[in-house]
């Protein structure tokens, strides 16, 4: 029974490292986030969602943001949620432009509410697919007044 056990122990070995090997990807290192000036805690203060019926996820076209505030206090934000659009190379997180121009005024997002954005990302080809990552910023209001800004991030892939 115990050179069953082995032999099969080394057959499932093999067999994964031979998978993992025969694809010939590395896994890409993780690229520390930049630093933009927020407290970004992921789950605390922002939700972000890309819904999939409203982005087609192409290079060339808009990207349709839901924001949710999750804190239990009010944040407010410009029409952008003060965007920053970050494309990922093999030097880390390279800033891009918003090309989505904006018109709305600032306003405020009660607690567990939804709000919506775009932004369109300038990229440097529009035939090659991009990872993403989008950073979404406002002022957390505390006691009636503006107290930090905080924020979160979504990583999308974008494809020509």
């Amino acid at each position: 029974m115990k050179l069953y056990k082995s032999i099969v122990i080394s057959i499932v070995i093999i067999v994964l490292s031979s998978c993992s090997s025969a694809t010939g990807l590395a896994e890409k290192p993780a690229i520390p986030t930049p630093d933009i000036g927020a407290d970004l805690q992921k789950d605390k203060y922002l939700a972000i969602f890309a819904p999939e019926g409203w982005n087609s996820f192409k290079t060339d076209d808009t990207v349709t943001l839901d924001v949710q505030n999750i804190s239990e206090n009010r944040i407010t934000a410009a029409p952008d949620f003060g965007a920053r659009i970050f494309i990922r190379t093999d030097n880390g997180w390279v800033e891009v432009k918003n090309k989505m121009g904006y018109k709305n005024k600032p306003f405020s997002v009660d607690p567990r509410k939804l709000a919506a954005t775009m932004v369109i990302p300038e990229l440097p080809d529009y035939s090659v697919p991009y990872d993403i990552r989008i950073f979404l910023v406002g002022e957390l209001i505390e006691n009636g007044k503006e107290a930090r800004k905080v924020g979160s991030y979504i990583d999308i892939k974008l494809g020509p």
